[in-house]
């Protein structure tokens, strides 16, 4: 692709800075979305195959065979018409059935977008969370080399270096288990949009952006954009055809034939036929009658059943969304403004000679307990998300 630009281009062969680059890449390469398309392939292909004749009959026949010969020969075609516009109701059975793969097919991308964005949320925080353990790593190795030159080898205070060593040794541990966290999270999203699970990932620039966006709004959009409710609305609609085209069979389909007769040593002449199916066995008809009836009901009841359902999901999902955003709200103004005061002012007074050393390690603890916490809500906030958006049917 050289008339792309180079960020353009390198974000195209690694992803993963944005939401959008991996859902790009899982569009192409997931073999899922592929499978669907060549699903919905097959459903359209088969329009073809509905509502055509049938293919025609070739008859060729010898009369009066014996032992001076064939008397006459006769050769003809016969074929079978289906009146009362059953060759139409057999079309729109095959249409309703592609646009149910369709809406399948679908269905599974936008199920498939909405795991990719919560599995780049999941990497996107266990890189933050690295980023975390090893800026505490320093502050716990600057502390630790502040009580080395400050008391030396001398043991008037030596228990504070151990405690400090023992909780640099943690800390370089914990910067070490986040490193494999995140290698497992770039396999996971990886796998998810059809790539080597060691294939490289671009650093993540940050948790996408969860729009505002109403209940009503929401719910509108599944109702009208659900590829789910749409699926169980042409299922419901083959369902409709196919009761009327069961309801034609009381109706009888008939068969037209022509011969061209040859007899030796007279004019050549020809016949024509007229054959009508007799729907004679009304008892069998009128079961399969009920039984597309009852088909077309449960059809019709499992669309509504669907749409309270997602309905219910959608509200589920939304007031999670509000409360997540208004808790990372209260975590981002309210908490961790403070809890980095309190590691300075610990660190400051520490240095000062005011504070003593388990001040500062129990300020640090506080404020990394923070950062995490509110790590995994922002992760189960895009993950909420997320699930909104696959149930509203697509991106808010």
């Amino acid at each position: 692709m050289l008339w792309l630009s180079p960020a353009v281009a390198g974000e195209l062969t690694v992803p993963g800075a944005t939401v959008e680059s991996v859902v790009a890449v899982a569009r192409r390469l997931n073999p899922t979305v592929a499978a669907a398309s060549l699903e919905f392939d097959a459903a359209v292909h088969k329009i073809g195959t509905a509502g055509v004749l049938a293919d025609p009959t070739l008859i060729l026949e010898a009369w009066d065979v014996n032992r001076l010969g064939v008397g006459q020969r006769r050769f003809g075609l016969e074929q079978e018409f289906k009146l009362w516009s059953k060759y139409g109701l057999e079309r729109n059975i095959a249409q309703s059935d592609a646009d149910a793969a369709k809406f399948q097919g679908r269905a599974t991308v936008i199920d498939l977008i909405a795991q990719v964005v919560a599995a780049h949320g999941e990497y996107n925080a266990a890189y933050e969370a690295v980023g975390i353990s090893a800026e505490i790593k320093r502050r716990y190795d600057e502390i630790l080399g502040l009580l080395r030159s400050r008391y030396g080898t001398t043991s008037v205070d030596q228990q504070d270096v151990i405690k400090a060593e023992i909780e640099a040794a943690t800390a370089e541990g914990d910067v070490i288990r986040r490193q494999g966290e995140q290698k497992a999270a770039a396999a996971r999203l990886n796998a998810l949009i059809g790539r080597p699970s060691l294939a490289p990932l671009a650093a993540p620039t940050g948790f996408r952006v969860v729009k505002a966006v109403s209940l009503a709004q929401v719910q509108a959009l599944g109702r009208s954009a659900n590829p789910m409710l749409a699926l169980a609305g042409a299922q419901s609609n083959s369902a409709a055809q196919t009761k009327s085209l069961t309801d034609l069979n009381y109706y009888p389909d008939v068969t037209l034939g022509a011969k061209y007769v040859q007899r030796p040593g007279t004019e050549d002449t020809g016949e024509f036929m007229l054959g009508v199916k007799l729907p004679l066995h009304y008892e069998v008809k009128d079961a399969e009658q009920r039984v597309a009836g009852a088909r077309l009901g449960a059809a019709q009841a499992r669309n509504e059943a669907l749409r309270l359902r997602i309905d219910g999901q959608i509200a589920d999902a939304w007031f999670g969304v509000d409360a997540l955003r208004k808790v990372v709200q209260i975590y981002t103004t309210r908490q961790l403004p403070p809890s980095r005061s309190s590691v300075d002012n610990a660190r400051n007074g520490f240095q000062a000679g005011t504070s003593d050393l388990s001040s500062v390690f129990e300020s640090e603890r506080r404020l990394r307990a923070v950062q995490l916490d509110l790590l995994k809500l922002k992760v189960e906030l895009q993950t909420k998300y997320a699930e909104m958006e696959r149930l509203a049917g697509g991106s808010l």
